[in-house]
């Protein structure tokens, strides 16, 4: 392994900050196999471990672990509809509540049946009725890796939203429904969201419509073919025009709008909710500048480092905020060469083996560079 390694001899403190490796590793795994590396290597070293999250999978766990709250567990539906388990997370006394979309919506719920012109986000909504109905004044709802393309419409029917189509027919849109849309009502049930105030945690800065939406970007990647995400887009074409329509406002362009197949938009259209970076959030509860400042290594990785990694990603976040003269080493399971700082390393933990094999091997390949990587710097 070609490493360059770079700092100052003497170093005492590492701050290990991971994201999650996808599909193969969680953050807290992959800070575990990295701590028990670098104890390999050290002897009188500490160590401060921080994994985190950008707005996707495990941020909400992570925040509400962090801050000393508490999770609890509710029953609401799944992509299709089948009840699945979820969970809300509850901090400042309970009044705010810190919901994770693909609790209820994710894409590994969808399974091999994933198509978003066929999921629904109704389960997102029963999670924000259920935080309200305990107390929370406040939502942080987390949005990543969901199955949906249906731009919030069954999360908000959840919440009392009504569409309803030409022939005066109420219905819970999806993503291949949006186009039926004519109007919408507003049942008594939805006012007491009036004096909520709602946070999206994204890692996604992409608009609702047109090349760089949802349906063009993300709709693939859950099981749309080729005329599907025609459909989709089209569809969430008319859901704007309606939607601007009824409400008087106008998000389709907004940054981050298509987060999670367009709940973003759906959000920000009838919650009046704001989209903050998940990974900034997750740093700023970290106090992660001030801790890297007080460190003489930072240790971050994630499954793959590209240059969607420097926009709004997690590892992208932890580069923004390292001065210039902290050493970093980040571990992926692939890279493409992107740029990085002067004081940044890149090493990637699968050369040579196939998709499949790094994933089965994830691990080992982990504690094996990290080791490595860690000995290297021990004796430079």
């Amino acid at each position: 392994m070609n490493v360059s390694v770079k700092g100052t001899v003497g170093f005492m403190k590492i701050l290990i900050a991971p994201d999650s490796f996808k599909g193969t590793l969680s953050a807290e795994k992959a800070v575990k196999i990295i701590s028990h590396a670098a104890r390999r290597v050290f002897d009188d070293y500490s160590f401060v471990n921080m994994p985190l999250a950008d707005g996707g999978e495990g941020t909400a766990a992570l925040l509400t672990s962090f801050l000393g709250g508490r999770l609890e567990t509710v029953t609401v539906e799944g992509p299709f509809g089948k009840p699945c388990t979820a969970h809300v997370g509850f901090v400042d006394g309970g009044r705010c509540a810190i919901i994770e979309s693909s609790e209820a919506i994710g894409l590994p719920l969808a399974g091999k049946r994933a198509n978003p012109e066929k999921t629904s986000s109704y389960g997102v909504g029963q999670m924000i009725s259920y935080a309200t109905s305990k107390g929370a004044h406040k939502v942080i709802l987390t949005l990543g890796g969901s199955s949906t393309n249906d731009c919030g419409a069954g999360m908000l029917s959840a919440m009392g939203i009504s569409f309803v189509d030409i022939c005066g027919n109420r219905f819970s849109p999806v993503g291949g429904t949006l186009h039926r849309v004519e109007t919408v009502e507003f049942n008594q049930a939805f006012s007491k969201y009036s004096d909520v105030d709602f946070t999206l945690l994204c890692d996604v800065k992409n608009p609702l419509l047109g090349p760089s939406g949802c349906a063009a970007v993300f709709a693939a990647q859950k099981g749309a073919d080729a005329s599907g995400i025609k459909r989709l887009e089209d569809g969430a074409v008319k859901f704007d025009r309606v939607i601007k329509r009824v409400t008087g406002t106008n998000y389709a362009a907004a940054e981050g709008a298509g987060a999670a197949g367009g709940i973003a938009y759906g959000a920000m259209a009838f919650l009046g909710a704001k989209v903050a970076s998940g990974i900034d959030t997750v740093l700023d509860v970290y106090k992660f500048a001030k801790t890297a400042r007080e460190c003489d290594l930072v240790v971050t990785g994630e499954g793959s480092f590209d240059s969607q990694s420097l926009m709004g990603k997690a590892v992208g976040g932890v580069l923004e905020r390292l001065e210039s003269d902290t050493p970093c080493v980040i571990f992926c399971g692939r890279y493409d060469g992107t740029a990085v700082p002067e004081n940044v390393s890149v090493v990637p933990i699968a050369n040579g083996q196939s998709d499949e094999e790094a994933q089965l091997n994830a691990s080992d390949n982990l504690l094996r560079c990290a080791e490595q990587f860690f000995a290297q710097w021990r004796d430079r």
